[in-house]
């Protein structure tokens, strides 16, 4: 049995673990079994808490499949921290494979953290796109249903923007996600400009398909729209259950400010 805590972060929800409640465990097998909406508890993703030597977020998504970060993640895993007296500091770094990122704790009731998510790289070399080239901005690719102008960064992982007047199908959001150009696939936002400073985006992420919220997706989004000229340095995105406020600064680091909201708690009895 494993003892477990759910978060949410604006609907995007994660099943949170110690490591030290989970010694042992194949945490890809386990991902997939307590993401299972069918025969698990039913989540977006799987959050270990790494301890020593130094506060790490292990993260997998519901398919199985280790991610380097998730935006709306690392907020619910500082709530999670806090919540079991494993960091009550202001201010502390959480390392992930996208690298170390600052948690800055505005408040504990609603539970609200600004993260410094670091700063985006445009080069094709670090989100896997392997045609030679250096970035892979403003680029037309096909679908069954049309043809979209995307545009691809890295922000803590691999992301695509498109800029839509409607939110499209899952048919062809998939169909972006896996296309072969991507060598480990893309996480995918569709972005409405409502003005300068209003986003609201629906996202396809890689292995879990359309989801509530991304956090590292909203950061993607505004870094792009300030690059081509289409939104402020400070934006408010709009999603179903809650917004985040990401701002991009002049030195080009990004910070997503947002809430984080615990759902449950309780034990899981694992298929043997």
């Amino acid at each position: 049995m494993i003892r477990f805590a759910k978060y949410h972060g604006c609907g995007n929800n994660f099943i949170i673990a110690d490591e030290a409640d989970v010694a042992g465990q194949d945490y890809s097998r386990l991902a997939v079994s307590v993401c299972s909406m069918a025969t698990g508890i039913g989540a977006d993703g799987f959050i270990v808490v790494r301890k020593e030597p130094a506060l790490e977020m292990v993260f997998y998504n519901m398919d199985g499949s280790r991610a380097p970060m998730c935006g709306n993640g690392i907020r619910c895993f500082a709530a999670f921290c806090y919540d079991n007296g494993i960091q009550t500091a202001e201010s502390y770094p959480v390392q992930t494979l996208a690298g170390e990122m600052i948690v800055n704790r505005i408040s504990t009731d609603p539970f609200l953290v600004k993260i410094q998510m670091g700063k985006p790289s445009f080069r094709c070399q670090d989100f896997g796109v392997l045609n030679g080239a250096e970035n892979f901005l403003n680029q037309r690719l096909e679908t069954t249903e049309g043809a979209f102008t995307v545009s691809s960064c890295f922000m803590g992982t691999v992301h695509t923007v498109v800029w839509v007047e409607e939110f499209p199908s899952e048919t062809a959001a998939s169909q972006l996600s896996n296309h072969p150009v991507f060598s480990e696939k893309t996480n995918v936002n569709f972005v409405k400009k409502i003005d300068s400073a209003t986003l609201e985006i629906k996202t396809y992420e890689r292995g879990v398909g359309f989801t509530y919220a991304c956090g590292t997706g909203a950061c993607a989004s505004v870094v792009m729209g300030i690059r081509e000229g289409k939104t402020d340095r400070k934006v408010t995105v709009q999603l179903p259950y809650g917004e985040l406020i990401i701002e991009q600064l002049a030195d080009g680091e990004v910070t997503m400010t947002g809430p984080a909201v615990k759902v449950a708690e309780g034990t899981y009895i694992q298929d043997r």
